[in-house]
C-alpha cells in the first residue's frame, strides 16, 4: 500500500460514495511526469486512512490529492485534478473545466460533501468518523 509520504502520485477517495467513486473512475489523470494517477479507494486501505488522519487528512473533510510530495484536501484537491484531467469525453471536459476556476470549486465543494453524506445515508453506509 502506498504511504502518504510516498512520491508517487494517488487520489485516496471514498469508494462507498457513489460520487467520489463515479468522479475517480470517469475521469482520466496524468501527473506532470506523464504517469497515470493511482486510484486508492479510503474503504479498501484503513491504513493508509489513518496515517492520513494522524498527519491531518481527515478523508471525511474530502478526497486527498498526493503528488510529488504535497498533499492536497478537498477544494484544492478537486482544482489540481482538473488541471491533470486528460480526457476527451464530455465527462472530463466538464471536470476540466470545473477544476480550472478555484472560485468556482471552492464555492461548490461544501455542496459536493453534502451530497456525499446524503448519498451516505440514503445507502446506509456510515462516514469515516462513525
Amino acid at each position: 500500500m502506498a504511504a502518504a509520504s510516498s512520491p508517487d502520485g494517488f487520489l485516496l477517495y471514498d469508494g462507498e460514495c457513489m460520487y467520489c467513486r463515479t468522479y475517480a473512475r470517469k475521469s482520466r489523470f496524468r501527473t506532470p511526469a506523464g504517469k497515470r494517477l493511482r486510484l486508492i479507494d479510503g474503504r479498501k486501505a484503513p491504513e493508509l486512512v489513518a496515517e492520513l488522519r494522524r498527519d491531518g487528512c481527515d478523508l471525511e473533510d474530502g478526497m486527498v490529492l498526493v503528488l510529488d510530495g504535497r498533499r492536497y484536501q478537498g477544494a484544492d484537491a478537486m482544482t489540481v485534478l482538473g488541471s491533470m484531467t486528460t480526457g476527451t469525453d464530455g465527462f472530463n471536459r466538464l471536470a476540466r473545466w470545473f477544476g480550472s476556476s478555484t472560485g468556482r470549486v471552492r464555492f461548490f465543494y461544501p455542496w459536493f460533501r453534502r451530497l456525499r453524506r446524503a448519498g451516505l445515508w440514503v445507502t446506509g453506509k456510515s462516514g469515516f468518523r462513525e
